[in-house]
């Protein structure tokens, strides 16, 4: 089977149906972070090189929105960190030939420190780079970073490409019950949020299955108070609900693999990026578990869909 590098349109909280692009074989990251839903980090590294040629890309982006696939948005994320791709600014510049589809970069922001990866930014319409931390040990022990990547480093790129970038910021502050979650840790979190002076404010939490069993998920409440310290373009993810309308269009496993390999996914999650109703998914999911080609597992009160890991 040829790798594919387009995948969804899949259900983000954040932006809607969201066609998702890997510019990186899968996890190669900068971060190993402690809370990753794609488990830890195969390749840690900060070179950056043409890793996916931008033709394969831009062929597979055509070629989804020649099938009439309508995403809220075309976002560069994928299963690593897409800044690594050294080509993301001519990728961003020829989608943006191709569509008036709105372009999103999901960043950890970690190489925001380079003048050549924030021009590279530039013609992307909304950028939403992380800050789980607000000083080096806090860093370490949640992103794991590379490390050649210090905090001061990575803060002070991030309020240079707040000062430069003309479009719209989006910060993701993820936070973890007994690491970085208490009204303290949010005043600290306030200090440097007003320096990048982003358009929202994003307060995540481990909702679903993350790299370390310790990454433990926030209550609500917690959530609510952290979010009201840092101000009101502050706000917590709500959980994705979208169309689950019913569609002639089949639907492909190799489709549910693609997505499944880029985040663990509930069934309504499915349901509602691929827009088919959940009775024509559950049958695909329970033969792919009884193949033992996928996973079922529970986390909360919810229960997600994985590939199987290797034994």
């Amino acid at each position: 089977m040829n790798e594919r590098f387009v995948y969804g349109p899949v259900p983000s909280r954040r932006l809607g149906r969201s066609l998702g692009v890997d510019l990186v074989p899968f996890k190669v990251c900068s971060y190993d972070c402690i809370y990753c839903q794609l488990g830890r980090t195969k390749e840690k590294t900060i070179e950056r090189k043409p890793y996916i040629p931008v033709e394969r890309i831009l062929n597979e982006v055509y070629q989804k929105l020649k099938e009439g696939v309508r995403p809220d948005r075309i976002t560069l994320a994928g299963s690593g960190e897409p800044t690594l791709n050294s080509e993301i600014g001519s990728l961003i510049h020829e989608i943006k030939k191709l569509t008036k589809t709105s372009v999103a970069v999901v960043t950890n922001g970690s190489l925001l420190g380079s003048s050549q990866v924030r021009e590279s930014l530039m013609e992307a319409d909304v950028v939403l780079p992380s800050l789980d931390a607000y000083d080096q040990e806090g860093f370490e022990t949640i992103n794991r970073p590379h490390p050649e990547i210090t905090f001061e480093a990575m803060v002070e790129g991030l309020i240079a490409f707040g000062n430069q970038y003309p479009g719209e910021i989006w910060l993701e502050v993820f936070i973890l019950d007994g690491i970085n979650a208490t009204e303290s840790d949010a005043i600290h979190f306030k200090h440097w949020i007003e320096k990048v002076h982003p358009q929202k404010v994003h307060i995540n939490t481990a909702v679903r299955p993350s790299a370390e069993t310790y990454a433990r998920e926030v209550l609500p409440e917690e959530m609510a108070s952290f979010c009201k310290i840092l101000g009101e373009n502050a706000e917590v993810i709500a959980p994705f609900r979208g169309s689950k309308k019913r569609e002639t269009l089949a639907v492909v496993e190799k489709d549910l693999f693609s997505l499944l390999a880029r985040r663990p996914c509930t069934l309504d999650d499915i349901a509602s990026g691929l827009k088919v109703h959940e009775d024509q998914i559950l049958n695909h999911l329970e033969r792919l578990v009884k193949n033992r080609l996928i996973d079922r597992v529970r986390k909360g009160s919810e229960v997600y869909y994985q590939p199987r890991k290797p034994l």
